[in-house]
């Protein structure tokens, strides 16, 4: 049982807490249309990049047809890209920004498969605060919509009432946070996690130098370019701010498993072996969702 002064130490970091994201609103977030629709029940599953997409994509082709789907990140330059043909696509970290004019090729072509492969309407979700004119997209089936990266701690109260207007969500440091609040913010009452494998502790070491390093395996190769940009970008990182990150990610669930509970929105992780213990196990259906 807490003490007092325990309470009213919890009650004064909520406190900070909350104002310090009020602040963080005011300056960063932005206006975004809202996005929400009737989805007739059908349910949405969300595609992370882990490497156990590969056999969701081998086994259930027919079902991921038959659905409605969300892809992150680099899913476009994978081959299997054109197939999936995703509903949606969500991409959150800086470095996709300058989209076509980035100094990273592995950008430009994402850009680049994304305006050429793209054969049905599918929706692009970009921070509110990026430039969509400068994505280099032509393609008049790929629509572009904007969400607030913003993230949002303090009272669980004030949390959900900013998370239900679109203002911010919980720290977004994996981009499958944004990816499962845009999902419930579409409307969408069942949403199913693949590919969220985050078992990055697995492959986690110091070398004999002091580097930290770390190994994020995705269902598709990563070439040279790419293995070298994220070595370069971990170069200087420390094992205690990873470890804080992953703290922050995994923290970030459970606030979503809260805020999906209060809005009725039941959250599957459909992904054999993975790390979030956030969400009820179970298994995608052998037949197609609804």
């Amino acid at each position: 049982m807490s003490t007092i002064a325990e309470r009213i130490a919890e009650g004064a970091s909520l406190a900070a807490s909350t104002l310090k994201s009020v602040i963080k609103m005011a300056l960063l977030s932005r206006h975004t249309a809202s996005a929400r629709a009737d989805r007739g029940g059908r349910s949405l599953v969300v595609m992370g990049n882990g490497p156990s997409l590969a056999d969701v994509i081998a086994r259930r082709d027919t079902m991921l047809a038959g659905v409605d789907t969300l892809a992150v990140n680099f899913a476009a330059n994978a081959p299997e890209y054109e197939s999936l043909a995703p509903d949606y696509y969500l991409l959150a970290d800086p470095h996709f920004e300058a989209g076509r004019s980035s100094a990273d090729p592995n950008v430009v072509r994402l850009f680049e498969r994304i305006d050429r492969l793209t054969s049905r309407p599918m929706t692009l979700f970009i921070p509110a605060r990026w430039d969509a004119s400068r994505l280099g997209l032509t393609n008049p089936l790929v629509k572009t919509a904007r969400f607030n990266p913003v993230g949002i701690d303090g009272w669980r109260s004030f949390r959900h009432a900013a998370f239900s207007r679109g203002l911010g969500m919980p720290s977004p440091r994996n981009v499958l946070i944004p990816a499962i609040m845009t999902g419930i913010a579409l409307g969408y009452e069942t949403i199913y996690l693949v590919g969220a494998d985050h078992s990055w502790t697995r492959t986690l070491s110091v070398s004999d130098d002091n580097i930290v390093q770390t190994v994020q395996p995705h269902f598709y190769d990563d070439n040279k370019e790419e293995r070298e940009r994220v070595s370069a970008v971990y170069r200087d990182v420390r094992l205690h701010d990873m470890m804080l990150s992953f703290h922050l990610a995994f923290k970030a669930y459970h606030v979503i498993a809260s805020y999906a509970a209060a809005r009725g929105v039941k959250i599957f992780n459909a992904t054999p072996g993975s790390f979030i213990d956030a969400f009820e196990r179970r298994p995608l259906p052998e037949s197609p969702l609804t």
